[in-house]
């Protein structure tokens, strides 16, 4: 039989084919090696607390296939089944379970792990626990799940204006109690003729947008204590959110509110801290703000117009605008710290801005009865110059003074009359302006700089030097001896 060369030719190529055919489908089936184990990013995932009916953040878990074959995960499923509270996305598919996962070697896998939990009868955070469970190759591993669910009472809009953000209104007056935090949603509005009393360890939650209005003629009295202060915050606990500015807008009290006042409270990560206004308000409550810490906040810390206000052992620190704005009235601080080293962006402002006058809603000048007393203070921040004083064209000269302060300022200081014992472009040696702590060091040169106040205590609560006590809201621990 006579053989021409294709016809040999076509039987080779159809072996090596076969062959080639063979070796490819073999080599990439997953392996069944009983020693293959999977490796993960973390061996847990830790939710912070999740306020219940709220959904949590998105957490995430990485598993990787270190070894050098192929794998197949038999399942990955919840513990707790369908039931549980939290859930799985895996490649975009929300489950709670997914079968036969295979992974090539050196390859990695993500699963986004969030948590719903249902509220109960508890006021006090509760655990809340789950596992990730997978099979490969007849071994069981599991990565745990910890969440802490908190109960809340809920103050959510029930009125929707077309031109006006949504808001409920608090209506009576009425006391928020420390047992279970308070969540806001859109405006909370405390209605005219009302008093919302908040007792020591209260804590506010808002949702991003959320604040807190008191109407004209209603009142805030809020009652912290040095070891158990009413907290003003954003209601995402996770570490992204946790210092981050500008998540809700901030409390603000209309034209008018009598005999409100704030006592050891602390205002975190808002747009404004603290908006009062008295314009054109001829009785001139005065408004109180003591032992207050205002920080991280998107623009400014405190803006006060018209109003009659005292302050004592109050703090503000990082504001993206001005930390203290006072737009005419009567101020009075003492032991005050500002502390202003703002890096979420640009701050064109001086952290302090005193004027005497203020816009009103038609773009006019008002001129209004001014003064500024700040004593034992301390206004220093990262910028060349951090106080700006206004006369306003309009206005006439109104009195300030700085006595036995720390300012960071080009200003002509040379006035014993308005600047007595002032330290002038000194550093306060903060402890820690990263964090920020704002408590002077051991070499601070506030330090025995202050003049007696009548101040008994720091906003720690801790007893000052009655003769010589330090600037700023601050007083150092001399247990260890005098510095």
């Amino acid at each position: 039989m006579k053989f021409s060369r294709y016809s040999l030719f076509f039987p080779s190529v159809l072996v090596i084919f076969l062959v080639f055919s063979f070796f490819s489908c073999t080599k990439d089936e997953p392996s069944t090696d009983s020693s293959y184990q999977l490796t993960f990013s973390n061996d847990s995932v830790v939710f912070d607390t999740v306020f219940t009916t709220i959904g949590s953040v998105t957490q995430e878990l990485r598993i990787y296939n270190k070894n050098n074959k192929k794998i197949k995960i038999s399942y990955l499923r919840l513990a707790g089944g369908e039931q549980s509270a939290y859930r799985l996305n895996i490649d975009g598919q929300n489950t709670w379970i997914k079968n036969d996962v295979e992974l090539d070697k050196d390859d990695s896998l993500f699963i986004f792990v969030r948590v719903r939990i249902n509220p109960n009868d508890k006021n006090s955070p509760f655990l809340v626990s789950d596992s990730i469970e997978f099979l490969t190759n007849g071994n069981y591993q599991n990565i745990k799940l910890i969440a802490y669910g908190q109960n809340a009472y809920y103050h959510t809009p029930d009125h929707f204006p077309a031109d006006l953000p949504p808001y409920s209104i608090i209506e009576c007056s009425q006391t928020w109690t420390s047992d279970k935090p308070h969540l806001i949603y859109g405006w909370a509005i405390v209605d005219s003729a009302s008093t919302l009393v908040m007792e020591g360890g209260t804590r506010v939650y808002f949702h991003h947008g959320a604040g807190l209005l008191v109407k004209k003629e209603a009142s805030l009295k809020v009652n912290g204590e040095a070891e158990n202060k009413v907290i003003f915050r954003n209601d995402r606990l996770d570490q992204f959110y946790k210092d981050l500015p500008g998540q809700w807008e901030g409390i603000y009290f209309a034209d008018g509110s009598p005999e409100s006042y704030i006592h050891y409270a602390e205002i975190l990560n808002g747009t404004t801290g603290l908006m009062i206004e008295q314009r054109n308000n001829n009785r001139r409550a005065r408004f109180e703000i003591t032992e207050t810490l205002i920080r991280n906040m998107k623009k400014g810390g405190l803006r006060s117009t018209g109003c009659n206000l005292y302050s004592v052992n109050c703090v503000i620190v990082n504001c993206g605008s001005y930390a203290l704005q006072l737009e005419g009235g009567i101020h009075e601080f003492i032991h005050l710290s500002i502390g202003n080293f703002w890096t979420s962006g640009i701050r064109m402002s001086p952290s302090l801005l005193l004027t005497n006058y203020y816009m009103d809603g038609e773009n006019q000048i008002n001129i209004e009865p001014t003064s500024f007393n700040f004593t034992n203070s301390i206004i220093f921040g990262n910028q060349y110059e951090e106080i700006s004083i206004d006369q306003g064209e309009q206005g006439t000269g109104f009195p300030y003074i700085f006595d036995h302060c720390l300012l960071k300022t080009s200003l002509n200081t040379t006035d014993e009359s308005i600047f007595p014992s002032c330290l002038i472009n000194i550093d306060p040696l903060f402890v820690d302006i990263e964090k920020p702590k704002l408590e002077p060091d051991s070499l601070s040169p506030v330090l025995h700089a202050g003049k007696s106040a009548g101040v008994l205590q720091d906003i720690l609560g801790r007893q000052r030097d009655m003769q010589r006590p330090a600037l700023g809201a601050y007083e150092p621990d001399y247990s260890g001896g005098k510095r």
